[in-house]
């Protein structure tokens, strides 16, 4: 076994030279093994060692037993002993969460403070190749996403320094061959053969078909889960970059995507963009939710069909909403977002001059030529002598109607919006350019107007130019 934890530990360059380990031990075989080991080559590796037990106060003398074992075996070899003992029950009551839970969090966060005051370099824990098969077996059933159906990481960054993981390639009977062997009689945690965890089930079940047809299956397991997560890792990159031309607006809880530029990406990476999605909304919380790859196929289903609108919702309050080519990524209680409210008033154009509106304003300008250059959708030119009064901005009102430039009759500005597959929760944010009687004159970057259009006996023009970040980008 030696070699085998020796070669791995060379392959994934674990140890460096003079490096400083904190190893969290429980009394157990494993973690008591992966001290004596460390021990044993101490001076080869010139490391310096401290233990840290951590008492999660659950099963009473018991687990206060277990520290004191681990204290006399430092003291018996001379290995610098930390201490720790956590609440588990009350994290449980703070935070809400599972007895399983509330121990891992306390447990690292004994592990952290030890250290940062240590001032160490890794964090060693005595995880092996059965551990890793159970992991990824769990992560498989639950319907895990990427890099979340990889095991447990080798290494890994923790504090100020890392975790590792030496005997990922070996299995729990030859670390307990290796007690046997180094005279060490570990603690036992009768939890551990407990069928109410989930993790159990699977070591007493399934782990002993697999080794059965596979005694080497440890080794399989963890090579596919250093490919799973490289590969993870590479295309999530790939999904980042591809994400930035997607997005259309942002917001720490609120993003739009365009489904169109979406859906022209390969699958692998539509998986992905949705999964960084969910992953930043969710704020790298409720790991359960982003990781579940039925989530994520949810969503891209639901997208690829051809309809206008509808809404799903995921865990923990995140709401899912399309509209057209757009759809909203929503958590939680939607902020309030901005918009041009300008009220229910009109607000009037300074002809000629700058005006000012929330998130847009309007530069207007007379001159005496019609430009040369074609005219962009934020642009537009009328006939200046024509007005009979200033001009306004307003929001639209029920029963609105345009005569679009060059027809003859009008036409609902509903109508426009759905033609245009304008967003729904944009046409009550929309600008409209009216004359004082209340007439839609423009209606900026969608349709110009007949009302006072340009004629060839038109001597002055008036010319206005809209600028506005209203819709996550700007015009």
């Amino acid at each position: 076994m030696e070699n085998m934890v020796e070669r791995f530990i060379q392959k994934h360059r674990l140890i460096p030279k003079g490096a400083t380990i904190v190893v969290g031990v429980s009394g157990g075989p494993d973690s008591m093994a992966l001290l004596y080991f460390l021990h044993q080559r101490r001076q080869f590796w010139n490391i310096k060692l401290i233990a840290c037990c951590v008492d999660h106060q659950l099963r009473g003398e018991d687990s206060r037993k277990d520290l004191l074992f681990v204290e006399t075996f430092c003291q018996q070899y001379g290995i610098a002993f930390e201490g720790k003992t956590i609440d588990v029950p009350q994290i449980m009551q703070d935070m809400g969460i599972s007895v399983e839970t509330a121990a891992r969090l306390g447990r690292y966060q004994a592990f952290e403070e030890v250290m940062v005051k240590q001032q160490a370099d890794c964090l060693a824990l005595g995880h092996h190749g059965d551990d890793q098969i159970e992991t990824m077996l769990m992560r498989q059933v639950r319907g895990s996403f990427g890099a979340a159906r990889a095991g447990m990481p080798v290494q890994r960054t923790f504090a100020n320094g890392y975790i590792i993981r030496p005997f990922l390639s070996v299995t729990k009977e030859q670390i307990e061959q290796y007690c046997h062997n180094a005279g060490i009689v570990p603690r036992i945690d009768p939890s551990n053969f407990s069928e109410a965890i989930t993790r159990n089930r699977f070591r007493k079940h399934v782990l002993p078909f697999l080794k059965q047809e596979n005694p080497l299956v440890h080794l399989r397991f963890q090579e596919d889960s250093e490919r799973i997560r490289d590969d993870s890792l590479y295309l999530d990159s790939l999904a980042q970059e591809k994400l930035q031309s997607v997005v259309v607006e942002q917001s720490t809880t609120h993003m739009v995507i365009s489904i169109r530029r979406l859906i022209d990406t390969p699958i692998p990476l539509q998986r992905r963009m949705i999964h960084l999605i969910l992953k930043y909304l969710y704020n790298h919380d409720h790991k359960e939710a982003y990781h579940q790859s039925i989530h994520i196929e949810e969503v891209l289903y639901w997208l690829s069909v051809t309809k206008s609108s509808g809404e799903r919702h995921l865990p923990k309050g995140l709401l899912v909403k399309r509209s057209y080519d757009l759809c909203h990524f929503i958590i939680g209680k939607e902020e309030a977002r901005q918009t041009f409210s300008i009220g229910s008033s009109k607000l009037r154009l300074t002809i000629p001059g700058l005006t000012k509106a929330p998130l847009a304003r309007v530069l207007a300008e007379v001159i005496h030529t019609y430009p040369t250059d074609s005219l962009n959708p934020n642009e537009f030119i009328c006939d200046f002598d024509l007005l009979e009064g200033p001009l306004y901005l307003r929001h639209r009102k029920p029963g609105d109607r345009l005569r679009p430039l060059g027809m003859k009759g009008t036409k609902k500005v509903k109508d426009l919006f759905i033609d245009k597959k304008i967003d729904r929760q944009d046409r009550d944010r929309w600008l409209f350019l009216v004359d004082q009687g209340d007439q839609i004159v423009w209606i900026p970057f969608l349709r110009r107007g007949e009302l006072y259009r340009v004629t060839s006996r038109t001597k002055r023009f008036l010319k206005l130019t809209i600028e506005t970040t209203a819709f996550g980008r700007t015009f």
